[in-house]
């Protein structure tokens, strides 16, 4: 009893996140024994080992896996060949594989992270370039403080350095791979936190993403969180940094949550070389939170298409190469609310969009429908006319293509080349027969359409007949109203209808 009561002292005393790093392996040494449960490797030993501190295992290799132990490389050393992990842990015995520094089997998360370099694979990453590969997924399995790498991944689409079973825990991992990153396929309660994933150089002929979360069925509670993705511009056009979709039109990401990423090309490189990259794309997400993210360099920095209920806050998407935010599909009542969404829209894909946010129905009526917009900061976007050069780009926010019933107010819409507040009913009163509903209230808006120009890509100086903070146009149908809204700056017009609107009230914007 004594041992006993002098180990439970020690663990509360450092606490129990400590206690499975650094008081298991002292316990176990200060006893004159080892845990069966605790393996360590190190590949600068001499002789093979057997696992324990005394004698580590020099290979990934020679170790067993089984459910409830741990294995741990030493901070510092560089393995390089074969690791894959052959069995799954259990919800009670989890495996842990980590790392370790000090001769008792303890852990400095101050020293570099032991690296492992994957081999490269002739034909498929199941030949040992990944740890774990698609159906042979691994479950309720934490990976911590590893820094994992193969930059000879085999020119295929989705050749990923790992795939994840349910219930793992991916956390403060480095990351290197000429292709894909880490893979969530239909699989349940996984975390992805803290890493660094350096992606995506291979061809073009091939598809690989950053990080991503996919299926035919329901996927819940994945969580994405402090997560760094550098996309290095390989991949087809559909090569993204974080992207997550259901398959099934029936099937729906439940209780997802991608919070504090940041999505972007590498250091020094402002915009990513494949000009349809995303950077963080969503598809049927239900009732998803995608909040404190950081994009720039991108196509687009947040894409979503189709799911209600959504939470997109607190994000800041500038610098893009055509929209800050998109939300488009069937997507309904979501609140997009204090983002920072400048500088987006320029010339380089071949598009030519620029807009903070922007929010399109085109599937039909209601489909993107009942969103409130408000509190978000969108300055600064550029004018390149989109396909038909007309002048309507460079839009803080917009509600187009038969959006309706939307709540855009307290806003901070300032310095664009286009409207501030653009609103298009779209033109096809029998795809679209309801466009309005909205409130447009209380929104701060600055030296908008500053350069809003028709033909601007081949030097046309015509100024755009719609030049105002606010412009609308086929907005019909139920009342919308336009209340409270400051103008400041030399903007020619403070709100813009054309005569195919019907049914606005414009009251109190000064």
């Amino acid at each position: 009893m004594t041992k006993r009561r002098d180990f439970l002292r020690i663990a509360s005393s450092v606490g129990v996140g400590a206690c499975a790093e650094t008081v298991l392996p002292r316990f176990a040494m200060a006893q004159g024994g080892r845990n069966a449960n605790m393996h360590y490797i190190d590949p600068t030993v001499i002789g093979p080992g057997d696992g324990t501190l005394a004698k580590p295992f020099r290979s990934w290799t020679s170790v067993s896996w089984a459910p409830g132990h741990t294995y741990l490389q030493k901070r510092g050393t560089t393995y390089s060949g074969v690791f894959q992990v052959s069995a799954s842990g259990t919800a009670l015995q989890r495996i842990t594989i980590g790392a370790y520094y000090r001769s008792n089997g303890s852990d400095d998360i101050s020293r570099p992270k032991p690296v492992i370099i994957l081999p490269p694979a002739p034909t498929m990453p199941a030949d040992g370039a990944s740890i774990a590969v698609y159906k042979q997924e691994r479950d309720f399995i934490t990976y911590r403080h590893l820094d994992i790498r193969n930059s000879a991944l085999p020119e295929a689409s989705d050749a990923a350095i790992l795939w994840l079973g349910n219930s793992c825990v991916f956390e403060n991992n480095n990351v290197t791979s000429n292709c894909a990153g880490v893979y969530i396929f239909e699989k349940n309660h996984v975390t992805i936190s803290g890493c660094v994933l350096d992606v995506i150089r291979n061809s073009p002929a091939y598809g690989n993403q950053g990080i991503l979360v996919a299926g035919n069925t329901n996927i819940e509670n994945i969580r994405l969180l402090d997560n760094i993705v550098r996309h290095h511009g390989g991949g087809t056009v559909t090569s993204y940094g974080i992207r997550c979709e259901t398959y099934d039109s029936a099937a729906f990401l439940t209780h997802l949550v991608i919070r504090r990423n940041r999505v972007s090309p590498p250091p020094g490189v402002a915009y990513n070389p494949n000009r349809r990259a995303i950077g963080i794309y969503l598809i049927r997400g239900d009732a998803a939170t995608l909040d404190r993210n950081t994009v720039t360099g991108m196509l687009t920095g947040i894409f979503i298409n189709g799911g209600d209920r959504s939470y997109v806050g607190n994000n800041n998407c500038s610098n893009n190469m055509n929209f800050g935010i998109h939300i488009s599909g069937f997507a309904k009542s979501y609140i997009i609310e204090r983002n920072v969404c400048n500088s987006n829209g320029g010339t380089l894909t071949p598009t030519y969009y620029g807009r903070g946010i922007e929010l399109s129905s085109a599937v039909g009526q209601d489909a993107v429908s009942g969103h409130t917009i408000r509190y978000n900061t969108c300055r600064f976007n550029y004018n390149y006319g989109g396909p038909l050069d007309n002048g309507s780009e460079g839009v803080g926010i917009g509600v187009d293509d038969g959006t309706c019933k939307c709540s855009v107010y307290g806003n901070i819409i300032s310095n664009n080349e286009g409207n501030g507040i653009q609103m298009y009913g779209g033109g096809d009163r029998a795809k679209w027969p309801d466009t309005g509903g909205h409130l447009v209230d209380s929104n701060k808006m600055g030296s908008n359409c500053s350069f809003s120009v028709v033909n601007r890509r081949s030097g046309g100086k015509t100024p755009s007949p719609f030049q105002a903070h606010i412009a609308l146009s086929y907005i019909y149908g139920s009342p919308t109203v336009v209340s409270n809204n400051s103008f400041s700056g030399s903007t020619r017009m403070g709100i813009y209808t054309d005569g195919t609107d019907s049914n606005i009230t414009t009251v109190r914007n000064v």
